[in-house]
């Protein structure tokens, strides 16, 4: 027992996180491992990953004892590789479990109130821009004592969480005794009900959720000015007309287009500095202003697809602090963005209905069968299962 200890105590375990241009090898000598030791390591773990693909935030745990090499653990986002002092290679297992999940905001935050139950960045951004971005602008849409609900899988390396998986079906209710209730429900359906459809989210009657149109360029920020004909300008030092929606968020935020179309503008535009306008079809055009900067391949002409990033947050133009100018017209006239309710896609029906109504009730079992675990913690983990 106590030459067990002993042995413990002497091993050293040293971590390392890879930076843009490290090499693997390069950084295992840094470490102590002599020449030959690493040209083995190297050849034996070359045979399972691809060491040309290492990307910055890799991180590597080398462990020793008196120098001489006893392990190395190769650690990527959502896989870890493991060599022993035998130069076997071995891959940890991967493991998904079914897991529930349910709040209430409490401090106007969708983002914190998630978090607080246990969720991450990662499935703030699935459950607001996967499942309903068509529906709810949690920027402006969301209050205190609304109810969310979702049914999601933990992933694993080993015993390492690495992250959520899809979201499976998602509920959010908003309102209260005052103001009538309303509430939206989303199910992934991954056959899309067809070899014509996408896979994608559904209502309870089969509708698509997804829509023309999303109901806003950007996630998680503020609304600072709304849809106005006599505003303030704070510059400008007079009242005009702000037909558009200003929404205050940090230099470098992603915006995306509301829905598919063309860029016919893309530059340098007077007060609103750098912008992209799209047009869309039925007359619609976005406009998107006072960019840092615009996206990949983002130019006149280009087809834009439906939340795609076309520009990040800027100051550029006159604007007191960074921001993004959001305008939308109909037939060339000012449309207030946050009133539109856009168009449905087709919704399933005859046979694609009914087997879609079978996998729905399978995914409410499924979520009842979670919700009433949950009340059993820490026996609330499943192996994971997904309806066929």
């Amino acid at each position: 027992m106590f030459l067990i200890l002993a042995l413990l105590i002497l091993l050293e375990t040293q971590t390392y996180t890879l930076k843009p241009g490290d090499n693997v090898a390069e950084v295992l000598a840094l470490k102590g491992i002599s020449k030959e030791t690493v040209a083995q390591i190297i050849a034996s773990i070359s045979k399972e990953v691809n060491l040309r693909r290492c990307k910055p935030e890799d991180k590597l745990y080398i462990t020793t004892r008196d120098g001489k090499f006893i392990e190395l653990r190769y650690e990527q986002s959502k896989a870890t590789w493991v060599v022993d002092s035998l130069l076997l290679v071995s891959r940890l297992p991967e493991r998904k479990l079914l897991t529930h999940l349910k709040g209430t905001i409490e401090t106007g935050s969708l983002w914190d109130a998630l978090l607080k139950v246990g969720g991450t960045p990662q499935l703030v951004y699935k459950f607001a821009e996967e499942v309903f971005p068509w529906d709810i602008d949690f920027n402006a849409d969301t209050q205190n004592g609304d109810n969310f609900e979702l049914l999601t899988t933990q992933e694993f390396v080993g015993d390492r969480f690495v992250g959520y998986g899809q979201i499976l079906f998602a509920r959010y209710t908003s309102g209260s005794k005052e103001a009538r209730l309303k509430e939206f429900t989303g199910i992934y359906y991954p056959k899309g009900g067809s070899p014509q459809r996408k896979p994608g989210y559904y209502d309870l009657k089969g509708k698509s959720l997804q829509k023309t149109f999303l109901r806003a360029p950007i996630a998680y920020v503020r609304i600072t000015s709304k849809f106005s004909y006599s505003r303030f300008h704070p510059i400008l030092r007079i009242r005009r007309p702000h037909l558009g929606v200003d929404y205050a968020a940090s230099t470098g935020t992603p915006v995306r287009s509301i829905g598919e179309g063309r860029a016919v503008f893309v530059g340098w535009r007077g007060g609103f500095g750098n912008q992209v306008i799209v047009q869309h079809s039925g007359g619609f055009k976005s406009y998107y202003g006072h960019l840092s900067r615009f996206g990949k391949e983002i130019r006149k002409g280009k087809h834009i697809k439906q939340s795609q990033v076309i520009g990040y947050v800027g100051r550029t133009g006159l604007a007191t602090g960074p921001h993004l100018d959001f305008r939308l017209q109909k037939y060339e006239k000012w449309i207030d963005p946050l009133k539109l309710i856009p168009p449905p896609i087709k919704p399933l029906k005859g046979k694609e209905l009914e087997i879609y109504n079978e996998y729905k009730r399978r995914i409410f079992a499924l979520t009842a069968a979670m919700e009433c675990l949950s009340l059993l913690k820490p026996l609330a983990k499943t192996s994971f299962y997904t309806p066929k």
